[in-house]
Parts: structure tokens; C-alpha cells; sequence
């Protein structure tokens, strides 16, 4: 009853399978497969995998399932990725090894096996490193022993290794929280603000004004690589002053022709009818060109600053820190300040998850999944959804940023790029 459900609700919904409908048959065949392989019972914890490797094939950046509803091992250790080698840090991100910093082994199985378990569960962009967490879902995975410890191999850069026994770690699987919004002064004309949900900004007036005070600092940090929601106010601060004025839509989006979806199943996501503009030729003829009958009429997403409201040109320097966390309105933001001057992206590229979700319910295990069923392009028709943005400068950031080393790092940058007459694109 369920692999039905979620076959027929992903073949009836789904976006990316308009995009890639060869990846359903491979849906299909491997319903078929987990069904022969179980046909009498599976425990909910192993359905619960199934149903994430099945949701992997259809390639969706934004699919999710819920979280796995018994509580689960997890590593008793923190990873975190440099370049093909994983480091096993502890709760205050330092190596629980110093001398011998690399994670080879998990219970004597080499790491790039439980990376390849770990990759099934995920869409092909994004990042492994939580799933990599998930000991005792890799255990069943790859049919090793659950049991209450777990072996670690560490080794140095000259082969120097180590064996840890150490206690699994037994908390129930959560979703990552997005994080908090907060304030920073870092000093040196510098301010720094994080975003977590960016509809606070829209609602909280403390947090306004401070922003409102940042945007006055000679350089200001955001750093997004956490931020959701579908709130346009913090792109519209930063653009003035930054954004040539436009009369032309500034993007456009599409969703799944289905029962449950209405005409207006974008208005959240701030679009609207592309009979407010009068579209340039060429962009028209793009848009033609792209005859989806799966998918609906186009929506545009109206510029962001218009004629009526220019200001003048900032001569603050913006920094954006990225990642597969910036989400939604995020990512609409870090694409559209690759082009502004004086403005800096770095970390991660995002994942282009950026389209409105449908959502239902398994009936037989009350496992909850949401599926992405509207597509998002740019100002050209160019498809964003599943592309994602790269940053300027690509550099895998810590959780925890040492702020001195990277302040130090960027003014050399800007003092290179004023010293040439150039401004940072």
C-alpha cells in the first residue's frame, strides 16, 4: 500500500520527474524490487530506508522524509570532509586525535563504503556528511552488527593508524533546525549577521534596526549558509543600491500540473501572472520554446528594484557565505549577487532547491514525505532548480568560522581588487 502511494504520488507531482521521466521507471523497478524482497514484513525502521534510497532516484534536492521514528546509533564523533579524506572531530570541532587526525575505518569497513551506503539515502548534490552520521542506518545498510560500541581506524598523513572502541551515541534522528538569526560586531568597520528563517527579518523590528545599522558598515558578513524561507525583504535591502532598476521580471517559475495544486500554488513564493509584463521577444520566444504540458502556465518574479526607486550606488563591500543550507529565497538571493559590485560569495555551492513543495503521508507506516512540484528559472528561462549557485571563491567553511584568519584573508582580497581599479563580480 505504501511503495504504491509513493510511486503514484511521485509519478502525479513531481517536478524533477518532468525533467527526468526515466528516472520513475528506475522508481518503479526498485518498488518492485524492495517488494519482492519483503513480501511478508519489514521493520519501520528499514522501510524508513527503503523509502529515502527510493526518493534518492528521482533526483529531487528538496525531497525529505521524515525522521526515522525509533531512536537510532549515531557516531559518537563529529566529520567533517577535507578534500577526499574525512577528520574525526570532537564536540568542540578539535581532532579527538591530534597526531593521527583521519577517519579510515568504521568497525573495520573502509569510510568510502559507508559513503557509498550513505549516498544511496540522498539526491545526487547533496552533502553526505549528516547521513554519514547515521551509524546504525549504514549498519543495517551494509549488514553489519547493531551493537552498543563502535570501532574507529585513525591515521596520520604517513600511514600512522589508531584503533578507538568508543559508546554509540543513542539519540533519536531530527531535522537540522535552521539557524538563529544573530548579530555580530567583529570590529574594523565589520559587522556580521546570520540568518536562520528569513521571515523574522520581515517581522521582528529589533532585528530590523540592527540591520538597518549593518547596512551602514564599511564591510558586512552574511553569512546564509543556513538560511530559509520565502521572505523577498532581505533581497530587496541589499539590491538597492546594487541592482540595476528593471521593468522585465527577474525570474519565473512553473508548477506540476495536478488535482491538489491551484492556479496560484506559487503566490507564497512570491510570483505572479505573466500578464502584468511586457516581456522583451527573445525572452518570450525562450519561454515558448520550453512546452511542458506536465507543467503549468509561466509565473514571473517581479523585479526587485524598479525605476521609480533607485538610490545611490553602495560603496559597501558584501561578503555572503553559502552553502547547500541556503535555501529558497536564499539561493534567489545568491544568484542575483554574483552580479552586484564590491560583493563577495564564499563556501559551498547551493543545491538549487528553490521550488514549493507538496507533501503527504504514507497510510500504512505514517512515514511523512515532501516532494518538490514547481521549477524555478532565471531572468534568461534558464532552469535554476537542481543547478544550483557557486560561489566566488569556493572554500569549505567550519561550522564554527575562525573569524580573525578570514577577515584577515579578505581584506587582502578587497585591497588587491581596489588597488587594481576592479570591483568584485
Amino acid at each position: 500500500m505504501d511503495l504504491k502511494t509513493l510511486q503514484q504520488q511521485v509519478a502525479d507531482y513531481s517536478a524533477f520527474i518532468v525533467l527526468h521521466p526515466e528516472n520513475l521507471k528506475r522508481l518503479q523497478q526498485r518498488v518492485g524490487q524492495v517488494t519482492v524482497r519483503y513480501p511478508q514484513h519489514i521493520d519501520l525502521n528499514r522501510f524508513n530506508t527503503e523509502v529515502r534510497k527510493l526518493l534518492s532516484l528521482i533526483n529531487d534536492p528538496g525531497a525529505s522524509v521524515s525522521a526515522l521514528p525509533m531512536a537510532s546509533g549515531i557516531l559518537p564523533i563529529k566529520l567533517q570532509q577535507m578534500q577526499q579524506r574525512w577528520l574525526a572531530l570532537d564536540n568542540n570541532n578539535q581532532p579527538i586525535d591530534s597526531k593521527r587526525p583521519f577517519l579510515t575505518h568504521i568497525d573495520g569497513v573502509p569510510i568510502q563504503r559507508w559513503e557509498t551506503a550513505a549516498k544511496r539515502m540522498l539526491a545526487a548534490k547533496l552533502p553526505i556528511t549528516t547521513q554519514l552520521q547515521q551509524l546504525d542506518v549504514l549498519r543495517r545498510e551494509l549488514g553489519l552488527q547493531v551493537k552498543p560500541t563502535v570501532t574507529l581506524t585513525l591515521s596520520s598523513d604517513d600511514s600512522n593508524i589508531t584503533h578507538l572502541q568508543l559508546p554509540v551515541s543513542d539519540k533519536a534522528t531530527s531535522k537540522r533546525s535552521p539557524a538563529i538569526s544573530q548579530w555580530q560586531w567583529l570590529g574594523d568597520n565589520t559587522e556580521l549577521f546570520r540568518f536562520g528563517d528569513l521571515e523574522r527579518l520581515e517581522n521582528d523590528r529589533q532585528l530590523q534596526r540592527d540591520f538597518q545599522k549593518a547596512l551602514q558598515a564599511g564591510t558586512l558578513i552574511l553569512d546564509l549558509r543556513q538560511t530559509t524561507g520565502f521572505s523577498p525583504i532581505l533581497l530587496q535591502q541589499l539590491a538597492q543600491g546594487r541592482q540595476y532598476p528593471a521593468t522585465q521580471p527577474i525570474g519565473y517559475g512553473r508548477y506540476r500540473r495536478a488535482s491538489q495544486l491551484r492556479s496560484d500554488f506559487l503566490a507564497p513564493l512570491g510570483l505572479v501572472s505573466l500578464q502584468y509584463f511586457q516581456l522583451f521577444p527573445a525572452i518570450s520566444v525562450t519561454l515558448a520554446k520550453q512546452q511542458q504540458p506536465e507543467l503549468s502556465q509561466w509565473f514571473a518574479k517581479p523585479p526587485v528594484v524598479s525605476p521609480a526607486s533607485v538610490v545611490p550606488a553602495t560603496s559597501q563591500q558584501l561578503v555572503l557565505l553559502i552553502g547547500p543550507g541556503c535555501r529558497y529565497e536564499c539561493e534567489w538571493l545568491a544568484y542575483y549577487a554574483k552580479d552586484w559590485r564590491k560583493t563577495l560569495l564564499i563556501g559551498d555551492a547551493t543545491l538549487g532547491d528553490m521550488g514549493r513543495k507538496h507533501e503527504f503521508r504514507l497510510p500504512s507506516s505514517d512515514i511523512s514525505v515532501s516532494i518538490t512540484a514547481s521549477l524555478a528559472y532565471d531572468q534568461y528561462g534558464n532552469q535554476l532548480s537542481g543547478k544550483g549557485i557557486t560561489p566566488d571563491l569556493q572554500l569549505p567553511l567550519p561550522p564554527n568560522v575562525k573569524w580573525p584568519q578570514l577577515l584577515k584573508a579578505l581584506r587582502q582580497y578587497f585591497g588587491k581588487i581596489n588597488a587594481s581599479g576592479e570591483s568584485p563580480e
